[in-house]
């Protein structure tokens, strides 16, 4: 018949304090925080999973209410990357866009747009009431080219967005932009295709766009702070208006990644063109 065995007990340490509590106020009965005190004394940096997340940095209405309430903070949020995702180019993605930069541009904030696809219309840009003197347009063709660019707008206090577009990034990229961006004051947005919803990103905020026809846009949240948005949301875009009277459009000036290299962000004369040849509306 074996013989029972016994171990020494080892000695059992208390369990460890939380921050800011003590051995006396422990022993005296005292209990720690309640969530909704850790939620008072952590608010804008914690969340619940189920509540829209809070925004502790300013934000830049969308011009679009239902928008705004899907939006943490209630706009864009300046001080982060912000990715929208196309399905097709020329869905509207500036028309979305054109309430807050032409507020930016009212406040006489430059806008950088850094390697877009095609040329910028500006007498369209113009009719969403975006100054398009306060237009520059980097010229940039590789993708190292265009980050380091990106990098420079984001880090200078001249503009007040940043768009670029960009057809490839790493996560580490976006994590460095993310980071360069919590310093700056401006809204920066990166265009990328649909098929990026799939690859991480450590933009806070990210949308999917996409075609709703009758010249609307489908706007779907795929990343934001706190819960996920249920369902797409349908956008009317501003309608375009006719020009009223003959008057002066400028076209964005374009600069080469040299002259970024040497600070001279601000120093840019645009081109006037006589805006009386165009045609009633635009498109």
């Amino acid at each position: 018949m074996p013989m029972p065995v016994s171990f020494p007990q080892l000695p059992v340490s208390p369990p460890p304090l939380l921050s800011g509590t003590s051995a006396k106020s422990v022993s005296s009965g005292s209990l720690p925080l309640s969530l909704l005190q850790i939620e008072a004394r952590y608010k804008g940096r914690i969340w619940r999973g189920d509540a829209l997340g809070f925004a502790t940095d300013p934000v830049v209405s969308s011009g679009f209410d239902e928008l705004d309430k899907e939006l943490p903070g209630g706009g864009w949020p300046t001080r982060n990357l912000i990715e929208l995702l196309l399905t097709a180019e020329g869905l509207g993605e500036i028309g979305l866009l054109g309430p807050s930069l032409g507020q930016i541009t009212g406040n006489r904030r430059n806008i950088l747009l850094v390697s877009p696809p095609y040329i910028p219309y500006m007498h369209a840009w113009e009719n969403l009431d975006i100054d398009s003197r306060r237009i520059v347009m980097a010229r940039v063709y590789k993708p190292a080219e265009c980050l380091w660019v990106l990098e420079q707008g984001i880090k200078s206090a001249a503009f007040g967005v940043v768009i670029g577009w960009l057809s490839q990034i790493s996560q580490q990229m976006t994590r460095r932009l993310q980071i360069i961006a919590r310093a700056a004051s401006s809204l920066i947005f990166l265009f990328r295709p649909a098929s990026a919803q799939f690859e991480p990103s450590a933009a806070p905020l990210r949308l999917m766009l996409g075609s709703a026809r009758q010249h609307a846009l489908s706007v779907r949240l795929l990343k934001r702070q706190g819960a996920p948005a249920t369902a797409p949301l349908r956008i009317t875009l501003p309608q375009t208006r006719p020009f009223s009277s003959p008057a002066e459009v400028f076209s964005p000036e374009v600069f080469s990644p040299e002259v970024f290299s040497h600070g001279l962000f601000s120093s840019f004369q645009p081109n006037a063109v006589d805006r009386s040849s165009l045609p009633g509306t635009v498109a």
